[in-house]
């Protein structure tokens, strides 16, 4: 199986502040023994690591628990793409969803690839609802 995971739902596999969008944890499994491939755009590292230092910041992390999340999360095993090949989709895609440039390169990886989307992410959900993608939440 091949899947696009976006931020939201990656994170949540890290900070239980939702529930994580079902089959995320099997297919992540899946992904550690090579038979599955998770893909996201590269911008999910950075939203991540922003994640992780608002919550550092507000206290609710620790520096070592902050630190120790972000390596946990730079070793999964997902395949990023560069934003180049994606923004030209990206762009139409965010005019037909009114959706931002960063939310929607997570859905033109997933229409580029016909890969169904994890996502906790309502306003992301619809979209690729919409756009006939799978959605898994």
């Amino acid at each position: 199986m091949i899947a696009v995971v976006d931020t939201s739902a990656l994170l949540r596999l890290f900070i239980p502040d939702g529930p994580v969008p079902d089959g995320l944890d099997d297919l992540l499994k899946s992904a550690w023994r090579a038979e599955a491939v998770l893909m996201a755009p590269e911008l999910m590292i950075a939203e991540a690591a922003h994640v992780l230092h608002k919550k550092k910041a507000a206290r609710l992390l620790s520096p070592s628990e902050f630190k120790g999340l972000l390596n946990d999360i730079l070793e999964l095993p997902i395949r990023l793409y560069g934003h180049r090949d994606l923004l030209r989709l990206s762009s139409d895609i965010a005019h037909r969803h009114h959706l931002t440039i960063y939310d929607s390169l997570f859905l033109a990886l997933a229409e580029i690839h016909r890969a169904p989307l994890f996502t906790a992410d309502d306003k992301l959900g619809r979209a690729a609802h919409q756009m006939g993608l799978t959605l898994e939440k």
